[in-house]
């Protein structure tokens, strides 16, 4: 079997809830703004404090608004997973990474979203393209750093053929039979 590499990028879809969320944002700069204004000008007697508060606000409202604006990767190395998120195409965040012969658990994430949410994980990775996470795998893996981890992602069916290949035979055969 020869080395395996395969990288995936998964963009995520805003919904209603991410809208309200930089309407939230617009109108809380707007509010801090008029608030500068107010103390500056006419508490303090100091307009310049009224333009640098109004600066701050729209600097970190724009910052705020960005990280709204997601990316995963996801990369596959010879049975080795990275899971990255890219916030505005700038910051990258290695949200978690495991070998693929640890996977405890796989599957369609729908079809065990119950069963998963009672259980217990020292973390949870939800890398995917819609936030109800419809079509969506999940895998239960043990990472060196995060723990027993639930990842919830979108691999393609070349990704998913691929992970097969590295998760353990016992699993392998249970979940997708002998094909």
């Amino acid at each position: 079997m020869g080395d395996v590499f395969m990288e995936r990028m998964v963009k995520r879809k805003m919904e209603g809830v991410d809208y309200l969320i930089v309407a939230g944002i617009v109108v809380g700069v707007l509010v801090v703004a008029m608030v500068g204004m107010v103390v500056g000008t006419l508490i303090l007697g100091f307009p310049m404090l009224s333009l640098l508060i109004a600066a701050g606000a729209v600097f970190g409202g724009y910052k705020l608004m960005t990280m709204r604006f997601l990316e995963y990767e996801y990369s596959l190395t010879n049975g080795f997973i990275a899971v990255d998120k890219i916030m505005n195409r700038a910051t990258r965040k290695r949200m978690t990474s495991f070998e693929c012969d640890t996977c405890e658990d796989i599957g369609m994430y729908s079809e065990n979203e119950a069963r998963l949410k009672t259980r217990s994980f020292d973390n949870r990775v939800f890398a995917t393209e819609y936030g109800d996470h419809r079509g969506s795998w999940y895998m239960i893996v043990r990472s060196g750093k995060t723990g027993k981890t639930l990842v919830v992602f979108d691999p393609d069916e070349e990704m998913q053929e691929a992970i097969k290949k590295f998760i353990p035979r016992t699993l392998k055969f249970e979940k997708f039979g002998r094909n």
